[in-house]
């Protein structure tokens, strides 16, 4: 049977896949052997939503026949939805849970059938290279109560696609098939280098496979999970839609983080105002590294998941991400756009980010910055070089994120005038397009000293965010 084998639905594999509890697991050893019939896991997968969409795409593929060309697609779009780094190649890692799962869902549901037979048959799969072990045992006969089926029971190990058909009296006379004696079973010393766990396993059967999976009591299983809910990490309501990201702690999830920070903090209704404006444009974001902001190797090498993102095609992808200057900017967006994007480097990391310290900083940049405004003698160029200054870098990405946001909103407004020509920032000064982006950020996360301070521009941007959010 070959993993291609979507279209193979019967009730009891769906039964038996939908009755699993989803489970973290940072690897595949950590729920071993018969606890993976109640358990669900990838792993390396510890959060919530993340397991619950592989779970979803996992339940697709057995109750409705969907291949594993399918899988994969998908695969890499909730991979980077939660900008989930993990081993290996993305189709390689696609086609382990997809044949795993599948095949233990489908191995299960023969199990139940089977009980149905009084003799049970062992066919060794073909494959290109056939395991000895496995290909020995090809034709034996046993009866379905022999204690083999508790070890032997397919799956054996990874790829194996050996299977069990249900004989009769009648059916092993007509095949001219005998029923054999139990063979022994071997057992070689395996241990678990992550825990240092010693565990005797079947010669012949990969580690974690020597079990049936239509037998087990799921109580050490529940004991386990308790144990582990405590590790797991919920993540935050999302609250910002959507994030392509190839740095890691720049992700869906650390955007998340933030927000859910600044909704506990005096920023909470300017924020909620931000988050219902993400949410009813769907602007997305992508945050890409350095090189890959410019045309060249690295851009192209992602230029494919970029334009599945932005559903769009490559060659226009290309331009919806790229710059072709010297001088990169930290963050860019177009009128034509329905995204942002930002460059990060490995060294950030949006879950680090104080907000506390943030929101203190931008208070002080605007108390100083309206002082300067009538002069025009700032004391930096911009928000991020401000923020620079009074917060680390971490803040100052999020900084850059929301400038581009505030160009969006700026879009979607239909390039509202601003109310004044002074400016917090010199680059606000610039021209009207910067200068509403600039002051986007010190609405947001400075709303009550702009109140104080500037209420002719507090009360621009709240007329601005009612109008867009209608």
């Amino acid at each position: 049977m070959s993993v291609e084998y979507g279209n193979l639905k019967f009730e009891e594999a769906i039964k038996y896949f939908r009755k699993k509890i989803n489970l973290p697991s940072s690897r595949w050893a950590e729920i071993f052997r018969a606890q993976n019939t109640v358990a669900f896991h990838v792993a390396g997968a510890m959060k919530t939503e993340l397991i619950n969409d592989f779970r979803s795409m996992v339940d697709d593929a057995i109750a409705n026949g969907k291949s594993l060309s399918w899988f994969k697609a998908n695969f890499k779009q909730v991979a980077q939805k939660h900008g989930w780094q993990f081993n290996g190649s993305p189709s390689w890692r696609a086609n382990i849970i997809y044949g795993t799962n599948l095949r233990q869902a489908y191995n299960a549901g023969r199990y139940t059938q089977l009980q149905n037979f009084e003799f049970w048959r062992y066919k060794h799969g073909d494959s290109r290279q056939p395991r000895i072990h496995h290909k020995a045992k090809d034709q034996l006969v046993l009866p379905k109560s022999d204690p083999f089926w508790d070890v032997w029971f397919p799956q054996n190990g990874w790829g194996c696609k050996c299977k069990v058909f249900g004989e009769t009296q009648r059916s092993l006379q007509r095949k001219g098939l005998n029923v054999g004696s139990s063979p022994r079973i071997q057992t070689r010393e395996w241990i678990d280098k992550a825990t240092g766990e010693t565990h005797q396993v079947p010669i012949g059967i990969d580690p974690g496979f020597d079990y049936s999976p239509g037998t087990t009591s799921p109580v050490p299983m529940l004991k386990k999970r308790k144990a582990q809910a405590k590790k797991a990490q919920q993540l935050p309501e999302r609250h910002v839609p959507t994030v392509f990201s190839t740095v890691r702690n720049v992700a869906v999830d650390n955007f998340n983080w933030v927000a859910a920070q600044l909704l506990h903090s005096k920023a909470k209704e300017q924020t909620e105002k931000l988050i219902a404006f993400l949410n009813k444009y769907q602007t997305k974001t992508v945050v890409i590294k350095s090189a890959q902001m410019r045309i060249g190797k690295s851009s192209r090498a992602i230029a494919q998941e970029v334009a599945s993102y932005l559903e769009t095609d490559i060659y226009r992808a290309l331009v919806m991400f790229t710059t072709r200057g010297r001088r990169q900017p930290l963050g860019f967006t177009n009128r034509a756009f329905n995204h942002v994007v930002v460059k990060a480097g490995t060294k950030h990391n949006l879950s680090k980010v104080n907000t506390a310290e943030m929101l203190a900083g931008i208070d002080t940049i605007i108390r100083q910055g309206i002082e300067d405004a009538p002069l025009k003698k700032w004391r930096w160029w911009g928000s991020g070089q401000a923020t620079e200054k009074y917060m680390d870098d971490h803040n100052a990405t999020f900084i850059t994120w929301l400038h581009e946001m505030g160009h969006q909103v700026h879009y979607k407004s239909g390039l509202a005038k601003p109310p004044t020509n002074l400016s917090i920032s010199q680059y606000g000064s610039t021209n009207e397009r910067e200068w509403f982006a600039e002051h986007f950020v010190f609405y947001v996360l400075g709303y009550d000293t702009m109140r104080e301070l500037w209420p002719e521009v507090a009360s621009y941007f709240d007329d601005i965010l009612q109008k867009v959010l209608q």
